[in-house]
């Protein structure tokens, strides 16, 4: 399979374990290096609460807004997204405030990404507020309504429709915003609806359905004039060979091999479970090649590139970064921005980015 010309590249963190008190400074530098990089795009995903026990933990990030605010604060050019707000467990215009206000902060960077997801076990009983209907977790439709029903609320807000009886609007007004929402979809049907509502769409590859098979819906399904957005998370581990990588990833591996057993079907070495869970490993030219060999490839408008299967060190995983836009992006049909200043909000650039860097992320133990 060729490249995809104009292919867009961003860093997807997941922020999945219980953080500890370098995790979330660590995650920030690491996509300041990837704005430093030429990557387009920072993505984190949303997870609440943490679970008491179990091989995979939840609960690294309940807050993105808050996240991606600091995240602002020392880019310029990186744009910003959400991977994505779950919308049962919210209210869709205080969702629509927190937007507006990042996309004010960051001078219109925000990407918007949102998910039905509220099948998770008490999470909408907690979440939902007084007189919300609670749909059960078996009634597909009744949850797909009702996430229906919040997502209109949420445009209407971004779009500037009056949200009370005295005509009050979303404050500050996000003008262009509604036009930047993803939806992140599980399937053919929900990524053709999302097609139909001109959003992008966000999908994994350790999913029931294959990538592929989503985002050739969602492209068939996109109405005339709308250009497509598609963008598919993949987890990468570079090393000097196959086997090297597969031994230094092996603990990430298995850990989310154990999560997704049920679904991603049956392995029993290590490298079958790499292959289950779509992890490109190897060489630069091992990972390139792994990548035009992916059948999803030639539907994707955007990359994302996630880091966190390897080694959980820093400066390992700001190496995977470098080496990926270096050696390997540009051969799948990425191409680096030009050295042109960066654009930001009034008063984003500063004569020492560095030093601003350095505030942020403090000095490590």
């Amino acid at each position: 399979m060729s490249a995809t010309p104009g292919l867009s590249l961003a860093m997807f963190s997941h922020l999945q374990a219980v953080p500890d008190s370098h995790s979330y400074t660590d995650e920030l530098e690491l996509f300041i290096t990837a704005e430093h990089l030429g990557f387009d795009t920072a993505w984190v995903r949303q997870f609440h609460l943490r679970e008491a026990s179990g091989p995979h933990t939840s609960g690294g990030l309940p807050s993105p807004f808050v996240l991606l605010a600091a995240l602002a604060t020392c880019t310029t050019r990186l744009h910003l997204g959400t991977a994505a707000v779950t919308l049962p467990l919210e209210n869709p215009v205080r969702v629509a405030e927190d937007a507006a206000v990042l996309d004010r902060l960051s001078g219109g960077r925000v990407e918007l990404g949102v998910a039905n997801g509220g099948g998770a076990p008490g999470l909408l009983e907690l979440f939902a507020h007084d007189g919300d209907p609670v749909p059960g977790g078996a009634d597909v439709e009744a949850a797909k309504d009702r996430y229906g029903q919040l997502l209109t609320r949420l445009l209407h807000a971004l779009d500037g429709h009056a949200l009370t009886t005295r005509g009050q609007r979303l404050n500050p007004p996000a003008p262009g915003l509604g036009d930047r929402v993803w939806e992140a979809v599980l399937t053919a049907r929900s990524a053709a609806e999302a097609a139909r509502r001109g959003h992008g769409i966000l999908v994994g590859t350790t999913q029931t359905v294959p990538a592929e098979v989503t985002a050739a819906a969602y492209h068939e399904a996109l109405p005339a004039g709308v250009v497509p957005r598609v963008a598919v998370s993949t987890a990468i581990h570079p090393a000097r060979s196959r086997e090297e990588a597969l031994r230094k990833a092996a603990p990430g591996i298995e850990a989310k091999y154990a999560w997704g057993a049920s679904f991603l079907g049956e392995a029993t070495t290590l490298a079958q479970k790499a292959a289950r869970l779509n992890l490109h490993h190897g060489t630069a030219q091992d990972i390139a090649a792994s990548l035009l060999a992916s059948p999803w490839l030639e539907h994707a408008t955007q990359l994302n590139v996630q880091v966190e299967l390897g080694p959980a060190d820093f400066g390992a995983r700001a190496e995977a970064l470098a080496l990926f836009a270096e050696q390997v992006a540009p051969h799948v049909g990425w191409t680096a921005p030009s050295a042109d200043p960066p654009t930001g909000p009034p008063g984003a650039q500063v004569a020492d980015p560095g030093a601003r860097r350095a505030d942020l992320v403090g000095t490590r133990a």
